[in-house]
């Protein structure tokens, strides 16, 4: 009776030990080539591939990080929405969409075929966020911030859910400088009034989710965007006025936080692994391959470990981007 006993108290700390699992991250693809109608069927087919590798690792949901489309595309019904939707509804577990730049923000340029964005980004939500649940064929439920926050009533794209003690967010961060208006030059439409909205709801929600992890004592948190907010950082070059807002509240509140957290992001089309912030130590950051670079990450979690993040890369590798400005 005895041994029985000191097994189970044994057992104990194990059975309440949340598990590990893994989730997948991909953004930037398809990206085509406009005039070369085969070449862009070749690029829809690698995407459909890379679905395809997504499946057979099993993850507990797959993450995909904006631009659905390459920026020199046009902004249409066919390429933005159907055959967005379509591939899309490959993947076999949940999927959780951010938007990206090229698919809304950048829809007014004389490449994109000189859409409104405003109007694109309207229909976008309208048309991939219409249910507090994900995308994919095994949607899970998620919460929204629009249905959390009268105030944010806009912004059904930010999400954020749970799993296996770990908390999960997407914020709205975009390239382009978050479409904040350039000081001088052309001037993206609606652009004055639309980034100072949006920007003030995702750093709401960024503080919200953390909140959220510390109450609930979640092990890390993950935060999913599109834009890489470091790449003046590394580059040299560039716009940041859009971001410096999203980094500064990243920075406060991973400190704040304490534990371990990832940034998951795209846009800039190769995989990269660091810790961009010096005074947020604890912050990771994931930056996931795109364009060219068809392939995606799996992540491995541990959220009992001290380091709870690990990454393998997954797609065939025939294209692979090196790290660049």
């Amino acid at each position: 009776m005895l041994r029985c006993l000191l097994l189970l108290v044994l057992l104990l700390p194990a059975a309440g030990r949340a598990q590990p699992f893994t989730f997948a991250a991909f953004g930037d693809v398809p990206y085509c080539r406009p005039g070369d109608t085969g070449a862009c069927d070749h690029q829809v087919a690698r995407v459909i591939a890379l679905t395809q590798a997504i499946n057979t690792t099993h993850p507990a949901f797959t993450l995909f990080l904006g631009d659905t489309k390459g920026g020199s595309e046009h902004c249409t019904d066919a390429i933005v929405f159907d055959r967005t939707l379509e591939w899309m509804g490959r993947v076999e577990g949940p999927l959780v969409y951010t938007p990206g730049d090229n698919e809304w923000t950048d829809c007014w340029q004389d490449r994109a075929g000189r859409h409104d964005p405003i109007d694109m980004l309207r229909r976008i939500r309208q048309r991939f966020f219409a249910e507090a649940r994900s995308l994919g064929r095994a949607p899970m439920a998620l919460t929204r911030q629009a249905d959390v926050s009268p105030a944010h009533a806009l912004f059904v794209e930010n999400a954020r859910w749970s799993w296996n003690g770990v908390t999960f967010l997407t914020a709205h961060v975009v390239g382009s400088d978050n479409n904040r208006p350039p000081e001088s030059g052309p001037q993206p439409p609606g652009a004055a009034a639309e980034w100072p909205v949006r920007n003030a709801a995702n750093l709401a929600w960024i503080e919200a989710g953390f909140a959220e992890a510390a109450r609930t004592g979640s092990s890390a948190v993950v935060v999913a965007i599109q834009a890489d907010i470091f790449y003046r950082d590394r580059c040299g070059r560039g716009t940041v006025a859009g971001h410096l807002d999203t980094r500064r509240v990243l920075a406060e509140q991973a400190r704040r936080f304490g534990r371990p957290v990832l940034l998951v992001h795209g846009d800039s089309h190769f995989f990269l692994s660091d810790r961009p912030m010096p005074e947020a130590p604890n912050l990771h950051r994931l930056m996931v391959p795109g364009d060219q670079d068809v392939r995606a990450v799996v992540v491995r979690v541990d959220p009992a470990a001290v380091e709870p993040f690990g990454f393998d890369l997954i797609g065939a590798a025939d294209r692979p981007a090196r790290a660049g400005c």
